[in-house]
C-alpha cells in the first residue's frame, strides 16, 4: 500500500472512529471561535467584493454564507466563509501547523455538511480528522516550508479541507485519492501577501478548493492517485526536509492524542497575527504595571526570534491589515489603547500621530539565542519568549517577557471568556437572545448543520 492510500485508509477507517469527546468538545470551541471571527468581518470591503463575484454562480443553493445567509454552490460559500473567518486575523492558530487550522477547514466542513444535511457531530468528526492532517503535515514539511515563503494555512489547509470534504461526501478510497491529487495542484499561498486582503483569501481558497477537489473526484475527474508518493510528490515540492518514511512511521501515532487536544489551538483575544500576541501581552503588562505616558517613552526594544522579521513584514504599516502583521504597530497600539480591539486596526488608527511616533522609537532585535542556527528555535520559532523593553526620557527602564500568550494551551482562556468573544462579535448583529440560542444550539451534537447556518442568519428566513 502506498503512502497516499495509507493516509486515506487511516483517516477513513481509524481516525474517524477514534475521535473522542475531548476532541469533539475542542472542535466545537474552534467553531465558536470561527463564528466570532466571521461576524467580525461583516461589511468589510473584501467580503463585499467576494459576495458580488460569487452571486449567481451556476449550481447555487447548496450552502450558506455565515451571517449573510446567501445560498451558493458549496465551494463558493466556503470561499467567502474562509475569507471572513481569517480576515481580521482573529481566528485560531496551532503551533504544529504553523498556521490557522480553522480558517481553511471549518468553511469546507460547514459547506459540505450543509449540502449533505449532516449533524454537528458528523461535522465535528470530519473537522477533527482534517485538523489532524493539516497539523501533522506541519511537523513534516517545516521548518523549510514556512521559511521559503509558503503560507501553511493555505497549503496544508487545502489538504485538510479535501480530506474532510471527502469524508462528508462519502467518497470511496479511490475517489479520495484523486481528490488529494487535484488538491495538490490547487495548493498555494505566498506569505508575501501578508497584510493584504489576499492573506485571508488564502483560507477561502484552501477551503473552497478542498470542496471543489472532492466534488470533481466524486464526478469522475482524474488526477494522480498517489500525490504523497515518489518523486514530485506534495512533500518533495513543498519542503526541503520531506521524508516519506517519517510520514509513514508517524501515521500510526497520529491521533494519539489528536492535535486538536494536544497541543491544541491558540484562541486569540486580540485581532492580530499570532506572533504579535506576545508583544501585545508584554506591552499591556508594562502599561498596567507602570501606567506609562507614551510621550515619555524614549525607546522600545523588542527581542524576538529570527522568524519575526520574516513573518511580520510591515515595520511601518499604512493600513489596518498591515498593522495586524506588524510587531511595531501591535506593541504601540497596546501601549496607547491599553487593549487592542477591532477599532485599533482601521486604516485611520494605524496612521495616528502618537502611534507613528512610537513606531519611530521601536527597534526589533534578534538576540543570538533566538537565531536561526539554534536548532530548538528553528523547530519552534514562534514558541520562544519575546521580551519588550521600554526606556523613558528620564532614564527609567522597564521590561516584560512572555512566552505563552493568553489563549494558548499553556495559558488558556476559560470557556466563559471564549464565549464572551462570540458574544462581543455576534450580539451587535443578532442580539443577546439569539446569540445565547446559537451557543445552546452548538452544544447539541444531534442538531443539523443546516439549522446552525439558519440560526446565524442576521435576518432569519421567513
Amino acid at each position: 500500500m502506498g503512502l497516499t492510500h495509507k493516509l486515506i485508509t487511516t483517516c477513513r477507517d481509524i481516525y474517524a472512529s477514534r475521535v473522542d469527546a475531548a476532541a469533539l468538545a475542542m472542535a466545537r470551541r474552534c467553531l465558536v471561535d470561527s463564528i466570532a471571527a466571521a461576524f467580525s468581518a461583516i461589511g468589510e470591503k473584501s467580503i463585499d467584493i467576494l459576495l458580488g463575484s460569487s452571486r449567481g454562480a451556476a449550481g447555487g443553493g447548496e450552502s450558506s454564507v455565515i451571517a449573510y445567509g446567501h445560498a451558493m454552490r458549496a465551494e463558493d460559500a466556503a470561499l467567502v466563509n474562509g475569507t471572513m473567518i481569517s480576515l481580521q486575523l482573529f481566528d485560531d492558530n496551532n503551533e504544529q501547523m504553523r498556521g490557522h487550522p480553522s480558517g481553511p477547514l471549518w468553511p469546507a466542513v460547514l459547506a459540505a455538511a450543509e449540502k449533505e444535511n449532516k449533524t454537528l457531530r458528523e461535522a465535528c468528526t470530519a473537522f477533527v480528522v482534517g485538523y489532524e492532517v493539516e497539523c501533522q503535515l506541519g511537523t513534516l514539511l517545516n521548518p523549510s516550508h514556512y521559511e521559503i515563503g509558503w503560507h501553511a494555512t493555505a497549503t496544508q489547509g487545502v489538504m485538510a479541507a479535501t480530506i474532510a470534504s471527502s469524508l462528508l461526501f462519502g467518497l470511496s478510497e479511490e475517489q479520495t485519492a484523486r481528490a488529494l491529487g487535484i488538491a495538490g495542484s490547487l495548493a498555494g499561498g505566498l506569505r508575501r501577501n501578508f497584510g493584504t486582503m489576499t492573506m485571508s483569501l488564502h483560507s477561502g481558497l484552501a477551503s473552497s478548493n478542498g470542496v471543489k477537489a472532492a466534488r470533481l473526484a466524486w464526478q469522475g475527474f482524474s488526477a494522480d492517485p498517489a500525490i504523497f508518493d515518489g518523486p514530485m510528490s506534495f512533500g518533495d515540492v513543498f519542503s526541503r526536509e520531506w521524508s516519506p518514511a517519517a510520514m509513514e512511521a508517524n501515521l500510526d501515532l497520529w491521533g494519539k492524542p489528536f492535535a486538536i487536544s494536544a497541543p491544541g489551538p491558540v484562541f486569540k483575544l486580540f485581532p492580530c497575527g499570532r506572533p504579535t500576541l506576545l508583544g501585545v501581552d508584554c506591552a499591556m503588562a508594562l502599561q498596567r504595571k507602570h501606567n506609562l505616558n507614551t510621550a515619555d517613552i524614549r525607546k522600545i526594544i523588542c527581542d524576538v526570534s529570527y522568524m519575526y522579521p520574516r513573518t511580520l513584514i510591515h515595520a511601518r504599516p499604512q493600513t489596518g491589515l498591515q498593522g495586524k502583521t506588524s510587531i511595531q504597530y501591535c506593541v504601540a497600539a497596546a501601549l496607547v489603547d491599553r487593549r487592542p480591539t477591532l477599532a485599533s486596526f482601521t486604516d485611520e488608527a494605524v496612521r495616528r500621530k502618537e502611534i507613528v511616533g512610537l513606531i519611530d522609537k521601536t527597534e526589533v532585535r534578534v538576540p543570538p539565542e533566538l537565531g536561526e542556527d539554534v536548532a530548538a528555535v528553528r523547530r519552534a520559532p514562534f514558541e520562544q519568549p519575546l521580551k519588550v523593553t521600554i526606556e523613558t526620557a528620564d532614564g527609567r527602564v522597564f521590561s516584560e517577557t512572555v512566552q505563552f500568550p493568553k489563549g494558548s494551551p499553556q495559558n488558556p482562556v476559560s470557556e466563559k471568556e471564549h464565549d464572551g468573544k462570540l458574544e462581543d462579535c455576534v450580539t451587535p448583529h443578532l442580539g443577546s437572545e439569539r446569540c445565547a440560542a446559537v451557543l445552546g444550539y452548538l452544544r447539541n451534537d444531534a442538531a443539523s448543520t443546516r439549522g446552525l447556518l439558519e440560526h446565524l442568519r442576521v435576518t432569519p428566513a421567513r
